[in-house]
């Protein structure tokens, strides 16, 4: 009698839960290591003209170079002029990170896949950091074992690229993914499925909306009056996600924390405090939008027994 509704509940399990977390984990680890990358070389130094004179071939170590886009060369590879020296970046392996003009708010910096750069305007301003190569006395950022290749297109200042991609470079909503999007749909047809498939079988009502409302869950924070508590969870999430930002800038140079979203002075490590602030704003938004679905599923299941 109760087996639809099982049924519903493992579809819950993992296209609700299980397939968006995973979802999540996978793009807060993807931005998390672009996040590392950009700081480990932040002191990487600058590349100049008297750091690839000599020509050959040979490996140069970790530099950066802050230039604009002069042309490309065949398919993967661009040329970047900088302050008196010029220098190919090889992205055939890396994918091009686009930061959005504006403050730099989480989400404003964008991953593309090389290969699906259609175009890229002579001029562009972009850093180039990584491992550099002379090939034929031409120096190559390139993609090396342990040395990914990081390429950022940007329209700012220098001195505040640091700070926007450290804050922006972090999704708005990890659990709102395309993933995510593909998950909740298969459930809802799943679910749909095993409501028609069982239908005669279910003889009681109420089963029967336990079972419907179930593959509904992902759309029932949207209804009032559980929309008070989905409009709740937003505000928290907003509130995490500054948090979050505070805490990495806090871990910055004073002088590049500045230039972003500076964190407010605390007692103590502010780092910690922030990091204690997302924690527990994540966790409101966790519950906000628990209660926004559990609300709006107990209503369901009163107003399905009265209606039928």
């Amino acid at each position: 009698m109760l087996l639809p509704f099982y049924a519903a509940l493992a579809v819950v399990s993992v296209f609700y839960l299980a397939l968006p977390l995973v979802g999540a984990i996978l793009v807060r680890r993807q931005w998390r290591r672009f996040r590392s990358r950009a700081e480990e070389l932040r002191s990487a130094p600058i590349l100049r003209y008297r750091d690839v004179a000599g020509g050959g071939d040979r490996g140069l170590g970790r530099f950066r170079l802050y230039g604009s886009v002069e042309a490309l060369e065949g398919r993967d590879r661009l040329w970047l002029r900088g302050e008196g020296v010029s220098a190919l970046v090889d992205l055939s392996r890396s994918p091009l990170y686009v930061l959005e003009p504006g403050s730099g708010e989480p989400g404003s910096v964008s991953r593309t896949p090389w290969r699906s750069v259609t175009s890229l305007a002579e001029g562009t301003r972009m850093l180039a950091a990584g491992f550099l190569v002379l090939e034929g006395g031409k120096p190559v950022f390139v993609e090396a074992p342990g040395e990914s290749l990081l390429a950022v297109s940007y329209d700012c200042e220098e001195a505040e690229l640091a700070s926007r991609l450290v804050s922006g470079g972090r999704a708005a909503n990890e659990y709102w993914t395309a993933l995510s999007q593909l998950s909740f749909a298969l459930g809802i047809v799943a679910t749909s499925a095993v409501l028609v498939l069982s239908w005669r079988q279910i003889r009681f009502p109420t089963v029967r909306a336990m079972t419907f409302l179930a593959g509904m869950l992902p759309v029932l924070p949207f209804i009032p009056p559980g929309l008070f508590f989905f409009l709740l969870y937003r505000l928290l999430w907003r509130k995490a996600l500054a948090s979050r930002v505070s805490r990495d800038l806090s871990r910055m140079p004073r002088a590049e924390a500045a230039a972003g979203a500076d964190p407010p002075a605390e007692p103590g490590d502010p780092g910690a405090a922030a990091a204690r602030r997302a924690i527990a704003a994540a966790a409101g938004a966790g519950l906000s939008v628990g209660l926004a679905a559990l609300l709006n599923y107990a209503i369901g299941i009163l107003l399905w027994r009265r209606l039928f």
